[in-house]
């Protein structure tokens, strides 16, 4: 008789942890609450009604972190998305450099050259910067010595 192996189809579901709340949501559930407990017992000097109002707002804005899942997302994913909607730019506009193709390289002292001559491979017929001749055997790279 063949075993009957039973696999797991809800690995992308997250586990339930307390009161039908899963790990993710309890954890900024009690980050909220904590931090409006926290204000409320750690400024006493501030009035009680606007001290109480904020405590109420920190609570407020934890479970609403905690329990709403606009889309299926949760909602700081999408206090996140909003947030890098408004810093980054919508529109990307392409300039011309100061170079234009047209035109020869200019003769800085600090331009790049195409062909980069490494310090570790010693070829002695880049000393005359001519490519027309190739080097004799003896004086090409280790991996150019069969050619």
């Amino acid at each position: 008789m063949p075993r009957v192996h039973e696999l797991p189809t809800h690995i992308q579901v997250e586990d339930v942890l307390v009161a039908g709340l899963t790990v993710r949501q309890l954890v900024r559930l009690l980050i909220g609450v904590s931090l409006a407990y926290g204000l409320w017992d750690q400024a006493p000097s501030v009035p009680v009604p606007i001290r109480a109002g904020l405590a109420v707002v920190l609570a407020a804005a934890g479970v609403a972190l905690a329990l709403c899942q606009p889309g299926g997302r949760p909602l700081d994913q999408w206090v996140l998305a909003a947030l890098l909607f408004a810093v980054l730019p919508r529109r990307l506009a392409w300039r011309p450099g100061e170079h234009v193709i047209g035109q020869s390289s200019p003769s800085h002292s600090s331009w790049a050259e195409l062909a980069p001559r490494p310090e570790w491979v010693r070829i002695d017929a880049w000393d005359d910067d001519s490519d027309t001749t190739p080097a004799p055997a003896s004086q090409r790279g280790w991996w150019r010595r069969g050619s």
